[in-house]
């Protein structure tokens, strides 16, 4: 069976749980197992590429993570760079497999540019990072509707992958609708496949807008209230199965202190000691462990 082909592109601000994105992404695109490196088997349903910012502004903490998940998935993914620095932007320029051919520095605006590339790629899919559900800058809300425009799917990555709509982008027009064809006399026309025209009296005009108020009335309630529940319930399940995971034990583990970041590092047999990890994976035969950083 033929892989489905699908372009991710991130952006956003806010901070995420790296295991929140790892629990999320892998069940969504089916990858498979943990092998004991921390690297994912790869899906059997997308074959997936990514698009990740870097800059000063654009490079958060949630954006790392996701370069995380990408590199543990050993996929391919390209970097729109606009020339400034920060601590985690190193780790995304140096590891793009051909430095010359995936990073583009031509990109003024990474928002605008990152829109402009999932436009042209198959199967494209934005994700955003929010604050729950607030963005917490301007750039992620500005692409997003730039990305509904384009007919690009947005979804919160910050709430379980929710669909981001117009009516969570309140400062932005969503495209104006086709106006409806009106008769002279104010009555509205609806004509149906080849049959002759059929014209409404002012009394059953008043009755299909009534219809129509209570459908919209009802998708309201639908997407604003069923569909956040439902995003808050995914979230629980998803974050009661991490805490049922088993964890490797580190040295600040076992004296019970929690790390707040990790490191790989790699025993070298000629010296006796171990040594931090080198970028990309490490040698199969290599023993491996994590310690705080």
């Amino acid at each position: 069976m033929a892989l489905r082909p699908v372009t991710l592109g991130i952006l956003g601000n806010a901070e995420v749980a790296g295991n929140l994105i790892v629990d999320t992404l892998n069940a969504h695109f089916a990858l498979g197992a943990e092998d004991h490196e921390g690297y994912f088997a790869p899906s059997d349903r997308y074959e997936l590429h990514a698009l990740i910012p870097a800059g000063e502004t654009v490079t958060s903490q949630g954006i790392h993570a996701f370069w995380e998940w990408v590199v543990r998935c050993e996929l391919p993914y390209q970097v729109l760079f606009d020339e400034t620095m920060n601590e985690r932007t190193d780790d995304i320029l140096g590891n793009v497999e051909n430095p010359e051919d995936d990073i583009y520095i031509n990109c003024v605006d990474p928002d605008l540019g990152m829109v402009g590339k999932l436009a042209k790629a198959e199967n494209p899919m934005l994700l955003v990072l929010s604050n729950e559900g607030q963005f917490l800058d301007g750039v992620t809300a500005d692409a997003a509707a730039a990305a509904l425009r384009e007919g690009i799917p947005v979804h919160d990555l910050s709430r379980m992958l929710l669909e981001i709509t117009w009516q969570h982008l309140p400062d932005h027009e969503p495209p104006a609708e086709a106006a409806m064809e009106v008769e002279p006399d104010g009555q509205m026309a609806l004509v149906v496949s080849d049959a002759p025209d059929v014209t409404l009296t002012a009394g059953e005009v008043a009755a299909v807008n009534r219809t129509l108020e209570l459908a919209e009335t009802f998708v309201d309630r639908l997407f604003g209230e069923l569909v956040n529940e439902a995003a808050t319930l995914r979230q629980s399940l998803i974050h009661g199965r991490s805490l049922l995971a088993p964890r490797p034990e580190t040295p600040a583990e076992s004296q019970g202190e929690e790390p707040k970041k990790t490191r790989l590092e790699i025993f070298n047999p000629e010296s006796g000691k171990w040594e931090p990890a080198g970028r990309g994976r490490p040698p199969k035969t290599a023993q491996t462990r994590r310690v705080p950083a």
